[in-house]
């Protein structure tokens, strides 16, 4: 799979190609049902699959003030899109520029003259060009003079729920992690490169592996059972999170912290995937390290049994 860094850096199809279209914030279950149309059809006429996003999303450039939460890095995306059999992905960089494009201007200078569209399968939805002018009626319009088909999708319903990124966040945020899973159809995580800390873990007792936040806030807060994948040793581990400023250490910045139950690995440098299970509390400040390293073994406990029952379910 072919990873395309913007439109100048994309050659002309010569094979025409069968697209898809969206920022796939989550690749929750709505966008796996795109993917799978779109996978369908490569194997009933042999032809390439794009996949086009964008960076930074379009929400992200007009409210750069206020954007909403991501829910997955750039890294986190291409791994699982990367899952399914596609032969190549188009970021094109979200600027002034390209937001300003006619929707006229994009269907003919980028998905005709550059991406030789022969299939494009998007949601219902799906509006583009400057204003959101565009939508899958001129595309359909559009498509029969330029002899490519549009394929549009329902917005897919679970219990009466849309499934949508901006439905996962929400159930994020309000703590709903069973519904963040059914919504994504998979437990929600977050992955990284752990990275060097201040060792205030160390010092109480308590070692953690840090991963920064960096631009992208988390859309989870507090204390979390985990799983946590190593992917070096494509090993799984137990353990208890914590997304915050750690208050009681005056911090300052958001990182998510992660310690490993009954284990001394040291993972600095390593990629790991961080698999949130279980919330156990909000993040606190304590008024000494005493009291907490109190609620830190409460909480290492809490995940113990979690686990020991969940071990006890499967006998």
């Amino acid at each position: 799979m072919k990873l395309i860094r913007n439109i100048n850096n994309l050659k002309f199809q010569t094979n025409s190609c069968i697209l898809t279209i969206g920022n796939f914030d989550g690749v929750h279950l709505g966008h796996q049902k795109l993917l799978n149309i779109v996978c369908k059809k490569k194997k009933e006429h042999n032809k390439p699959i794009i996949v086009t996003i964008f960076e930074p999303y379009p929400l992200e450039f007009f409210c750069s003030e206020n954007p909403p939460v991501r829910l997955m890095n750039f890294r986190e995306k291409i791994q699982y899109l990367s899952q399914w059999n596609i032969d190549a992905i188009l970021c094109i960089y979200f600027n002034k520029s390209f937001s300003s494009l006619s929707p006229m201007n994009f269907i003919t200078n980028i998905m005709v003259k550059k991406l030789n569209v022969f299939f494009l399968a998007v949601g219902k939805n799906f509006c583009f060009g400057s204003n959101r002018q565009g939508n899958t009626i001129l595309l359909k319009s559009i498509g029969k003079h330029y002899k490519f088909s549009v394929h549009t999708t329902k917005i897919l319903k679970i219990n009466e729920i849309e499934v949508s990124s901006t439905a996962i966040r929400q159930a994020l945020k309000n703590n709903n992690l069973k519904l963040a899973k059914m919504l994504l159809g998979r437990s929600f995580s977050m992955s990284g490169k752990v990275t060097y800390g201040k060792k205030n873990g160390t010092k109480i007792g308590f070692p953690t592996a840090n991963i920064e936040l960096n631009k992208n806030n988390s859309p989870i807060y507090g204390v979390f059972i985990v799983k946590v994948f190593i992917l070096s040793l494509k090993r799984m581990f137990f353990g208890v999170a914590n997304i915050g400023t750690q208050p009681t250490m005056n911090g300052k910045t958001q990182k998510l912290e992660v310690h490993l139950i009954d284990s001394s690995l040291n993972l600095y440098k390593q990629y790991i995937k961080v698999i949130f299970i279980k919330k156990i509390r909000d993040e606190i400040f304590f008024t000494s390290i005493k009291n907490l390293k109190e609620q830190i073994m409460c909480d290492i406990s809490k995940a113990r049994l979690h686990f020991n029952n969940q071990i006890h379910k499967k006998l």
